[in-house]
């Protein structure tokens, strides 16, 4: 017996599914309706499902976020996935790479058909298996199924220093994972940033590009040559790790992929983004590189839709070279939540150790850079950039510092003070985000780009989006509409100017697009919005 699944909002594409498909001439049994997210997981959870066809675009909760409610709770029917975005070709193909099949709509039912009689084979396919063999492909199919999560979330740990940079400690957790020490020794990080999408997208129509981007990733910049992962940190950053410790993969071959990526997603994708290539580097020293990544990202303004070939370095963020000890971890998470006394005390048998091992030039320089490694992650994980540290102090230079144990001592002194001030600082919004608003406001006259608003920022569009999401957890783009919709109500409560007016003030001119908008926002069309406003007055 063979049960189908048809999940979509909308209730009349179900019923049309359900009365154009020949479901008896193509093997279906037995066909269930869901017109929701929620419903869908009340069928999944009292009938077993072989076959789910899902929409991908559903209010509240998407098709994707179905898909990983239905992956956590390890169940595995074969999906079909529908979409109205015609420009989904290239999409298409790497989401197959996912392990469904996707289909555009309106939806051919012959088509259906046909891509239905191929997931009843693989759901036949799997009853076929004997009992004991069913079992045990059970158990490998739920690994590998759960191991790309299982893999994202060590790589999260190491980028986080979750899991203490040092061999020992990192392949331990390697052996959970299958994943042999030697094959990960050596990495290359590449960050994927997003500058601009070229066709109108909604949040929800970005989030399914970027899930195809990524696997387009994995497709174009991940081969047998290269082995690795594509995963997103938890900023929501997209990240390609490289494994090459066995591989001599030349750097120059990479930065090939990256172009010949960047030319694929700018025709299949109508985006334009960049990518950002470190060095290889080893594994205990990934936190250097990362950061040296996306402190690149920031500090790029001027170019776009370019592959940028990046170290870190002294003038950057840190010094590759310089792994943090675990007791250097510790100190992090003194500076980081503010504990004075215990800092100092640390900081001072710091001192003690120095001088007792007969300090040298060599020596203080280590540790000017781990201290240094130190405070910038723990800024890190506040999302405080690096330039904040030094603002309106001067600190002993490099070579002041490394003179002696005494100038030492006052460069240690001097940036810890730095380091407890910023952190004491209550959290509020960043100067950036706090720019970018206030000239939202003084500006909603003006068709506003998210371009236009990182050069007024001088930042990176695309750190401007992900910045602007973290701290007002709105998209920039729909945080533009709400402003420019609480400007229109104002003036239709308290002002004689006709809608058209107020719309064209608004950079709409187009009056039926305004009144939609208008009432996405508040419920109500803006006559019946003034008309209202009127009658309590």
């Amino acid at each position: 017996m063979i049960r189908v699944l048809i999940v979509d909002d909308e209730i009349y594409a179900v019923k049309g599914l359900r009365s154009g498909v020949r479901w008896d001439v193509v093997g279906i049994d037995e066909v269930y309706e869901a017109y929701h997210a929620p419903m869908a997981q009340q069928v999944l959870g009292e009938q077993d499902i072989d076959i789910i066809i899902c929409d991908i675009e559903m209010p509240e909760t998407s098709g994707l976020d179905l898909m990983a409610w239905i992956k956590e709770r390890d169940m595995d029917p074969e999906m079909i996935v529908l979409t109205c975005h015609s420009e989904f070709t290239y999409a298409q193909r790497a989401m197959h790479l996912g392990g469904f099949d996707y289909l555009l709509k309106p939806v051919v039912y012959t088509e259906l058909e046909q891509v239905l009689s191929t997931a009843i084979e693989k759901v036949n396919e799997k009853r076929r298996v004997s009992e004991t063999d069913e079992q045990y492909g059970k158990f490998v199919e739920l690994w590998n199924s759960r191991k790309p999560l299982l893999v994202e979330r060590f790589w999260q740990d190491v980028l986080e220093c979750r899991i203490p940079p040092n061999a020992k400690a990192i392949e331990q957790a390697l052996a959970t994972y299958d994943i042999r020490m030697s094959e990960v020794s050596r990495i290359s990080l590449i960050l994927i940033s997003v500058e601009k999408w070229e066709k109108p997208l909604n949040e929800r129509d970005e989030l399914v590009m970027e899930f195809a981007l990524r696997k387009a990733a994995s497709e174009v910049l991940l081969a047998s040559s290269v082995p690795g992962e594509v995963i997103q940190d938890h900023r929501g950053n997209t990240l390609v790790v490289m494994y090459r410790g066995e591989t001599d993969t030349e750097q120059a071959l990479i930065l090939a992929r990256c172009r010949e990526y960047l030319d694929a997603c700018r025709q299949y994708f109508f985006c334009q983004l960049s990518c950002y290539v470190g060095e290889p580097t080893a594994i205990t020293d990934v936190l250097a590189s990362y950061l040296a990544l996306l402190d690149a990202e920031y500090r790029n303004v001027s170019q776009s839709n370019v592959v940028v070939a990046c170290r870190a370095s002294e003038d950057d963020v840190l010094p590759v070279t310089m792994p943090m000890t675990d007791s250097m971890l510790e100190l992090a998470e003194l500076i980081e939540q503010g504990q004075s006394a215990e800092l100092d005390e640390e900081l001072e048998a710091l001192m003690v150790r120095l001088g007792n091992g007969q300090a040298t030039v060599e020596t203080l320089t280590a540790s000017y850079h781990a201290l240094l490694q130190v405070i910038y992650y723990a800024m890190h994980r506040k999302g405080l950039q690096a330039h904040l540290l030094y603002e309106g102090r001067t600190c002993p230079s490099i070579e002041t510092a490394t003179r002696s144990i005494s100038h030492f001592k006052v460069w240690v002194r001097c940036v810890a003070d730095a380091a407890s001030a910023l952190f004491a600082k209550p959290v509020t919004t960043s100067a950036v985000v706090q720019k970018v608003t206030g000239y939202i406001g003084e500006h909603l006259n003006e068709d506003l780009t998210r371009e236009q608003l990182a050069s007024v920022a001088f930042v990176n569009p695309a750190y401007l989006s992900r910045l602007f999401r973290k701290e007002t957890g709105m998209v920039l783009t729909d945080y533009i509409l709400q402003e420019k919709m609480r400007k229109a109500a104002d003036l239709l409560a308290s002002t004689d100017r006709s809608i058209s007016e107020i719309a064209d003030g608004l950079h709409y001119g187009n009056f039926s697009y305004f009144a939609r908008l208008f009432r996405k926002v508040h419920g109500v069309t803006p006559h019946d919005y003034r008309k209202s406003y009127r009658k309590r007055a």
